[in-house]
């Protein structure tokens, strides 16, 4: 095969001379002739011109021969022979002459032939740069051509093996197909089984509740009679505040000592969780744009209903004091209210232009929301328009409210601010050392609880008007601007998640941490305590909640 190859290459070479050599040759052919002519009759000139010479030198001696005849001889001879030499002498020098005029233009002419003859030469030489350049770009487009073509052969190899395994992957994908089938029909068969033994497991499960409620109930009743024991001051009713049927009473807060029940709450980060002002259910947020209802069942949290509408992620959520509706605050600029009954939406509250980071429900069917446009908005829900802005300064992370026309807010400009809805203007704020990400009210509404950027809580006394504790840890970090810590419902105890995973639990009589929970793996953004006092639910950045108690 590569003899058969070179063989062709060097004829096809040797075709191109030949060629090349009779165009070259049907150039020069008349020149040459012309110049071989002129060689020859400069040839012939030059030997006649020598034998003209030859003749001139034998006259001249004639004629010096003559002369001396002639000076010796008589003056006849010497008239009529000295006429004749000299027209004969001239004759030969005209001869002469006119051989030397032909010798200079047949050396002219020779002159521009060997111009032109070099002229020539130089194109040749350049054409032959030219076909010499042509000649190596030719060899390099053939060991391209043999290199392409080893390339397309390995191609060629690699395409059949992919698609052998093809066929293959066919067949075993045909194979599982089946497999799959008949795993499906035997899931179903398990499952059927599975329910009938979870039903009797449910009954059992009914049983054990049964008796931890009635334990649980007998530990009230001694609590109850150890409690009517004791000598209690009881405060006037403008103190305690109004009392709200449905509601639930804490009596003791236990702290919690585990994972109860660890689940997935959302498809993406989860930002807000708060427990119903009854603690029947719960409601969490998440960047999916959903709110999701969860109740706990039989030591396991299971989900009563989803709430949708948003366009974008949820950062907060509320109960109303009825527990018949439930808003929430969006990144879409907007908040929006859903009622529990058939979980639709009822209100979308549009107005501002950022963020909406916090919203809360008010007295008389209002909301207030509060955004990163540094603004709050007070909402009438039965006009659904906006009935007040309020220009706060600064960008609200977090607010809550106070009766039913206070209003306090947390701000990226590390101020507390307090509002009366009916002024335009700031009634107080007090200056803290880190930005605010969030605000809770203790249950006497005597003392707030500010978490801040700067990796600490803030207890600020409302009769003081000043910071009465900072709750701090070495290891507590908070995560991002709306990280949400929060009292307990007997207001002893403040919980909050930090950025390495962990939940923190302070004592805040004692300004320590009592306890600290680990098992969640991303950073806690979000906890509530349960009303009653017995569960905490927390969530973090990825998917995850987990609902922490004592037992």
């Amino acid at each position: 095969m590569a003899s058969s190859v070179g063989k062709s290459w060097k004829e096809n070479i040797l075709d191109q001379l030949k060629r090349r050599n009779r165009r070259q040759r049907q150039l020069f052919q008349d020149l040459i002739q012309s110049h071989n002519k002129l060689f020859e009759n400069a040839t012939s000139l030059k030997a006649k011109n020598v034998h003209l010479a030859v003749e001139t030198e034998k006259l001249k001696e004639e004629n010096l021969s003559l002369q001396i005849k002639a000076e010796t001889g008589g003056s006849g001879l010497h008239g009529s022979g000295s006429a004749l030499l000299e027209q004969k002498l001239f004759r030969l020098q005209e001869e002469l002459t006119e051989l030397h005029r032909k010798r200079g233009e047949n050396s002219q002419q020779i002159i521009d032939l060997k111009n032109v003859l070099q002229e020539k030469e130089k194109e040749l030489q350049l054409k032959d740069s030219k076909l010499s350049d042509a000649e190596s770009n030719t060899i390099s487009l053939k060991n391209a051509i043999r290199h392409l073509e080893s390339t397309i052969l390995e191609l060629e190899a690699t395409n059949q093996m992919l698609k052998d395994e093809h066929q293959a992957l066919q067949l075993a994908f045909a194979a599982l197909e089946e497999k799959y089938r008949k795993c499906q029909e035997e899931n179903g068969e398990l499952v059927a089984r599975w329910m009938d033994l979870k039903s009797k497991d449910a009954d059992k499960l009914n049983e054990e509740n049964d008796v931890v409620v009635k334990r649980r109930q007998a530990q009230l009743k001694r609590e109850l009679e150890e409690a009517a024991k004791e000598n209690v001051n009881i405060k006037p009713q403008e103190d305690v505040g109004v009392f709200m049927p449905g509601m639930a009473i804490c009596l003791s807060v236990s702290l919690p000592t585990k994972a109860q029940y660890v689940f997935d709450a959302h498809e993406g980060d989860v930002n807000a969780v708060r427990w119903s002002p009854s603690g029947k259910q719960f409601a969490t947020g998440g960047a999916d744009r959903r709110i999701k209802l969860w109740e706990y069942v039989n030591g396991k949290c299971e989900l009563k209903g989803m709430l949708l509408g948003s366009n974008a992620g949820i950062m907060a959520v509320d109960f109303d004091f009825e527990e018949t509706l439930l808003l929430g605050a969006s990144n879409d600029f907007a908040s929006r209210v859903w009622s529990l009954s058939d979980l639709r939406l009822r209100h979308t509250l549009t107005g501002h232009s950022g963020k909406v980071l916090a919203a809360k429900f008010m007295a008389d069917a209002k909301v207030v929301s509060g955004s990163h446009d540094r603004t709050l908005k007070v909402w009438d829900l039965h006009s659904r328009a906006c009935t007040k802005t309020i220009f706060a300064g600064s960008s609200c992370n977090d607010l809550i409210t106070m009766h039913s026309t206070n209003i306090i807010s947390g701000h990226f400009d590390k101020r507390v601010r307090f509002w009366d809805s009916r002024s335009e203007n700031s009634t107080n704020e007090i200056l803290l050392s880190g930005r605010l990400t969030s605000l809770d009210l203790s249950t006497d509404r005597y003392s707030l609880l500010c978490c801040t950027r700067d990796d600490t809580l803030k207890v600020l006394d409302l009769r003081m008007n000043q910071v009465s504790q900072t709750l701090c840890d070495d290891n507590f970090r908070v995560g991002c601007d709306w990280c949400r810590a929060v009292f307990s419902p007997d207001g002893s105890y403040a919980v909050a998640g930090s950025g390495d995973g962990a939940l923190f639990i302070w004592n805040i009589s004692k300004n320590k941490v009592e306890k600290v929970l680990r098992e969640h793996n991303h950073s806690v953004v979000a906890c509530s305590w349960h009303p009653v006092g017995s569960f905490v639910v927390s969530c973090q950045r990825q998917k995850k909640a987990i609902l922490w108690s004592d037992f």
